[in-house]
């Protein structure tokens, strides 16, 4: 590395003065098609979308256990490391005690193992935890381009 290329990076220089092929690749960020899956839950955190409140769980694929579609073309898998989350709504106080439903019935699954019922336990200790889950997909009402993955029957990993 030269004085010059020094001066112009300052102190990144020596972080960026790496072979492209000992970085990592980015983990895709995209629906894994249905089926069954080992997954690891990476962050459950409240976050703000698009002016709404929300609580996003995200997800990191360990392995894939089982396709519904055997016959999923190669590009259409999610690679272990892939990486998806999913949002559940806190904006509309007369849909709240559905979304605490859903929630309910996605995470109720961890409560013996986590040693809690209360669902704010359940969902601060699940975080970093694997778990084996049923994923299916659904398109964006307003954009069919769109596709997002929806948990279920998560359970413990084995």
């Amino acid at each position: 590395m030269n004085q010059a290329t020094e001066g112009k990076f300052g102190l990144l220089a020596g972080m960026l003065a790496m072979s492209l092929d000992d970085i990592p690749d980015l983990p895709s960020y995209k629906a894994p098609p249905p089926g069954v899956y080992k997954l690891l839950i990476k962050e459950i955190a409240q976050k703000d979308i698009n002016g709404k409140v929300a609580l996003e769980v995200k997800y990191v694929v360990v392995d894939i256990v089982e396709l519904a579609e055997p016959e999923t073309p190669e590009e259409d898998k999610v690679a272990p490391g892939g990486e998806f989350s999913e949002a559940f709504w806190f904006n509309d106080a007369e849909k709240v005690e559905m979304t605490l439903s859903v929630l309910k019935a996605k995470f109720g699954g961890l409560s013996e193992l986590l040693g809690t019922n209360n669902l704010l336990e359940i969902l601060e200790k699940a975080e970093g935890l694997q778990v084996q889950a049923i994923i299916t997909n659904r398109t964006d009402k307003n954009d069919k381009t769109k596709v997002y993955a929806s948990t279920r029957d998560i359970i413990p990993a084995v």
